[in-house]
């Protein structure tokens, strides 16, 4: 019988080479499964990003067609302010409601620009929106707020009002609570200011980080705090605004009011469902 001996002069030699042969293969493969998941990934952010840019599209288009009803309601918003509050105010509020007016008669007499500033107006809106998310927090916290105003007489705007959608083309991710021009705007809980921002537009709004949440006061006319601070329930932290054609209002306001948002866990929730009836 024929009787072959194989030597094996450097056995632990032959067996690291074949580890390493082994070992390549497997970062080989782990490589091409990491870079076909990150196509993946890239892939379906990609589609994310292309349909998100598609509704924006639409929706600015939306309020565009809508320009000229939109300025000519908010005239009729001034108008009614004037009949209802007018008595009791000073001159200096008096010359800022005529201001006003002939903000919005120059921005509805200039189709460019009244569209130049309404684009403006609709990037920061879903620039503070995406902000606010960032800081959204842990949806599974508790969370107990009070009103941000001292003195709550109603909701000219629900959270996905139809009639606001309806309006203005754009959906409303908020509450609008009526009240005075300059009122104090308070903290509905122990939180820190996280951001502070003064529109291009004229949109100004402060949003704040709670444990279980933020939350956006928007169209406000004056800032009370800094970036960084720390606030307390009831501490002031902004003025209202709201009133077309003013400072901080925007280019679409439903009139003097606090736009208020409340965001938990990476969605916007309805405000009413935290705080005490009114």
């Amino acid at each position: 019988m024929l009787h072959i001996d194989i030597e094996v002069r450097h056995p632990f030699s032959l067996l690291a080479i074949l580890g390493g042969t082994i070992g390549l293969f497997v970062w080989l493969q782990s490589a091409i499964d990491a870079r076909e998941s990150l196509a993946v990934g890239g892939y379906e952010a990609s589609v994310v990003e292309a349909e998100q840019e598609v509704y924006r599209q639409r929706t600015v288009q939306a309020v565009l067609e809508q320009r000229e009803e939109i300025l000519r309601y908010q005239l009729r918003l001034l108008d009614q302010e004037r009949n209802d509050r007018s008595e009791n105010w000073s001159t200096d509020q008096m010359q800022e409601w005529n201001r006003a007016r002939m903000s919005l008669i120059s921005l509805l007499e200039d189709r460019f620009a009244s569209e130049e500033i309404m684009r403006s107006a609709l990037n920061e809106i879903w620039d503070a929106e995406a902000r606010a998310l960032a800081l959204s927090g842990d949806g599974s916290v508790p969370l107990r707020l009070t009103w941000p105003l001292a003195k709550v007489e109603g909701i000219s705007a629900g959270f996905h009002d139809r009639d606001y959608l309806h309006r203005f083309g754009i959906p409303h991710e908020a509450i609008d609570i009526p009240v005075e021009q300059g009122s104090p705007v308070l903290a509905v809980t122990d939180g820190v200011v996280e951001i502070i921002y003064e529109g291009e537009s004229g949109y100004n709004y402060v949003i704040l980080k709670h444990s279980g949440g933020a939350t956006l006061y928007g169209h406000v006319s004056g800032f009370q705090v800094e970036e960084g601070q720390y606030v307390h329930r009831g501490d002031t932290i902004a003025l209202s605004g709201g009133r077309p054609g003013t400072p901080g209002a925007g280019p679409i306001s439903t009139g003097p009011h606090l736009h208020f948002e409340v965001i938990r866990g990476g969605i916007h929730v309805d405000p009413t469902l935290f705080l005490p009836a009114y």
